[in-house]
């Protein structure tokens, strides 16, 4: 555990609502956005929001430690995810679940350094 924090009821509730709404997000997409690399592009940018909103909210002591930790949950639940209804209920993985994996591990980071920017700016 030393390159990760500890997370709080008050963490785990933000990202709990925070991963859900993401999640609501890639079901609700494909109603209005024909494209996939539309799709994509709006899935990066929720969920720099919502990251940024997860830093914003807890206001973190180690950013690092705790982008890697959400960073961490997060991969594990779209890894889940992806094997649940990709692999074993519809059996058609394909390289875009692969994709939304590196989206979702890389994108803590980004968050928080446009965090990291922002709380600099205002001191």
């Amino acid at each position: 555990m030393k390159y990760f924090s500890t997370l709080k009821t008050r963490d785990i509730l933000c990202l709990v609502v925070f991963i859900a709404t993401g999640f609501g997000w890639i079901l609700i997409d494909q109603l209005f956005l024909a494209e996939s690399w539309q799709r994509m592009i709006a899935l990066v940018l929720v969920l720099c929001f919502l990251f940024f909103l997860q830093f914003l909210i807890n206001k973190p002591e180690k950013l690092l430690f705790y982008a890697n930790t959400i960073a961490l949950v997060s991969v594990l639940f779209v890894m889940a995810t992806a094997v649940l209804m990709h692999v074993i209920i519809r059996h058609d993985f394909s390289v875009k679940g692969l994709i939304i994996l590196a989206i979702t591990a890389s994108i803590p980071y980004g968050s928080a350094g446009i965090y990291l920017l922002m709380k600099k700016k205002r001191i």
